[in-house]
Parts: C-alpha cells; structure tokens; sequence
C-alpha cells in the first residue's frame, strides 16, 4: 500500500512538470522599431555627404555587457577607387536597437566611409575597433550587413568556413535556432564566408573574440518603410535580443511600453 501511494505521488510530480510550459514572451517593444526606422531614414538621407568638420564617420554606443555588434556599411563604403553602395540605414537601425534592449556596444558608420571597414584594416572604423576589443574584451562580436533580396535566404552567417567561431562551437546552432524561433527558417551558411579581404569577423577573430557575419536579407532592414518591413524587421530584432538574453547578455530580460 505504501509503495502504491508513493509511486502515484512521483507519477503525479512527474506529470505536474511535463505540464509546465516557459512559454517565450518578445521584449522587442514598438518604440526600439520606431527609432530604427529613424536612424535608417536619416542615414540613408547621406549618400555622398561629408561629416561636418569635428564629427567623424562613424559612432560609438558603449554597453555593459562584453559583446560587440557592428554595421560597417550602413553608408556608403569606399573601395577600390569609388564608393560603392551601402547596406542602408536599416542595419545601423539594428545594431543600435540591440544597443538599447541588450546594453552591449555597437560601432556604425554614419557618413560615407573614406575606407571601406570590411575590405580594408587601415582605417579610423578598425582601429576604433581594435581599441574597443583590447577594453572590452568582448566574448562575442556579430558584424550586421543586408544582402540583395534575390538571394533566397532570410539571414547568411559568415563563419569564415567555421574559423572565426574559433573554441564557441554552440554559436551557430545557437543562432539559428534563435533565427527559427522568430520565423527566420530560410537560411544559410557561408554564402558570405567572410573569409575574403579584410573583414571585420576576421579582423576580430583573429583578436581572439568569437565572430559572425550576419548577411540579413534586404527585405528585413527597412529599405521600405511599411508595416510589413518593420515587421519583418521586429522578427530579426527579437531573433539577436533573444539570442543574446539565454546567454546572459541582454539587460532587457522582460518587454517594457505600452500594449499598443
């Protein structure tokens, strides 16, 4: 009888915790959209405009946590003798929405580059970047570009063949998951290897920091302002903020605003 009684008491804890589900809640919130909307429209607004005189090319948004995101052609970046065109504004958005939600450090281009930061190592963009790796001592870098919207993935992740992981061999499969979870299933990678010229993942993982290219389709870095894009574009967000928080790397762990 007591045997009966105890074996239907750890038959009944066991079905108690099958039947408890952490259901995911999104703390990508309207407000961090709306202002990558902004920061997308105002730096697109700058092909072939020069800084103004005291302000350089790109800007810096320091965080707390040790994880490093750039965009390094959020403007028009040169190359080989021209500018060449950008990425859009839509990945700067990005990397500063994450800045906001997960408190990390981001580094952007925000007028025409005299040197294009994922082709060449001698420019302003690199060393500022060297200087942030040897302070931070970042344990992850995510380097964030669009890709033309013919390719048919939603998102490519440029491992340099799997060298610029380096000893991180859960960051990956850790990313895509993220990626499917938010609708994200479409992807790829090393289409973009990042692996040719000098890159930033490459530039960073040769400093010891774990890195990634993020290849996202154009379709989801707002190059058309309508409530499908940021919609789509709120789904990349939440994919990288979520990513970030189940490592321990996100100070927004709950969404914040209105429920509008």
């Amino acid at each position: 009888m007591k045997r009966a009684w105890i074996f239907t008491l750890l038959l009944f804890t066991f079905l108690s915790a099958c039947s408890h589900v952490n259901y995911q809640k999104a703390i990508v919130d309207v407000s961090d959209v709306q202002k990558a909307i902004n920061i997308a429209k105002e730096l697109d607004g700058r092909n072939n405009q020069s800084p103004p005189d005291g302000l350089k090319w790109f800007e810096i948004r320091k965080g707390a946590f040790p994880v490093i995101v750039t965009a390094p052609h959020s403007t028009q970046p040169f190359r080989e003798g021209k500018y060449r065109f950008s990425d859009g504004g839509g990945t700067a958005g990005l990397a500063v929405a994450i800045h906001d939600i997960c408190n990390i450090t981001v580094l952007y281009t925000t007028y025409p580059s005299p040197s294009d930061p994922n082709f060449y190592d001698d420019n302003e963009f690199k060393a500022q970047l060297g200087k942030l790796i040897v302070e931070i001592k970042p344990t992850l870098l995510l380097d964030i570009h669009a890709s033309h919207p013919y390719r048919p993935y939603e998102v490519d992740l440029g491992t340099m063949n799997g060298l610029s992981v380096l000893d991180d061999k859960d960051l990956i499969p850790a990313l895509l998951n993220a990626f499917k979870n938010e609708g994200l299933v479409s992807t790829s990678v090393d289409w973009f290897a990042a692996s040719d010229h000098q890159t930033v993942t490459k530039y960073a993982s040769s400093r010891g920091v774990p890195s990634v290219q993020l290849e996202f389709s154009a379709t989801r870095m707002l190059g058309d302002t309508n409530d499908f894009s940021a919609h789509r574009f709120a789904q990349a967000l939440q994919a990288v903020a979520e990513f970030l928080r189940t490592r321990g790397l996100c100070a927004r762990i709950d969404r914040i605003g209105t429920d509008k």
